[in-house]
């Protein structure tokens, strides 16, 4: 049911921020979000969400606004494709749990950047729970301030890492 999965991605993964924001550094927190099972598990509930809607008849936003959200021309409306998409409960659907998601991987970065490296993170992981980007743009600042830089470029050199392939 598409409507549960919505409650399941909305509500199954603020036990995860609660571990981030309020308990950083306990055994539990490092032991439930030190590896990717809450990422997968609710990718996985995006993934239902996106099965489920393509599935059912008219339950995605049709191609054309779709199309629309993606048009370059000047005389385009993007935001207006998106918010006509807007009226389709299983798009609204698949659009939260894909942000929710997201939202949760870059908490999930910022709460291990901050045990590798020092840095306080739970007002920076609570601000990306509550609305995205700004929360990583918060730790930024704070890793600036408190004078332990920003990551440089994580790609591992070739001699460290496994040669190039594609």
């Amino acid at each position: 049911n598409i409507k549960q999965a919505f409650s399941i991605a909305t509500f199954g993964p603020q036990y995860l921020w609660i571990l981030m924001v309020l308990f950083p550094n306990t055994q539990v927190t490092k032991k439930v979000m030190g590896g990717y099972g809450g990422i997968i598990a609710f990718s996985l509930v995006h993934l239902f969400i996106v099965i489920a809607s393509a599935s059912q008849e008219n339950g995605t936003a049709p191609m054309a606004e779709f199309n629309g959200v993606f048009d370059p021309s000047p005389d385009a409306n993007p935001q207006a494709a998106m918010i006509g998409m807007m009226k389709y409960p299983n798009f609204v659907t698949e659009e939260w749990s894909h942000v929710l998601t997201w939202d949760l991987f870059v908490g999930r970065w910022i709460w291990l950047d901050g045990l590798k490296r020092g840095v306080f993170t739970p007002h920076s992981v609570l601000l990306t729970n509550l609305i995205g980007p700004p929360g990583f743009l918060l730790h930024c600042l704070t890793c600036i301030v408190t004078g332990k830089g920003i990551v440089g470029n994580e790609v591992p050199d070739e001699e460290e890492g496994e040669s190039e392939t594609l």
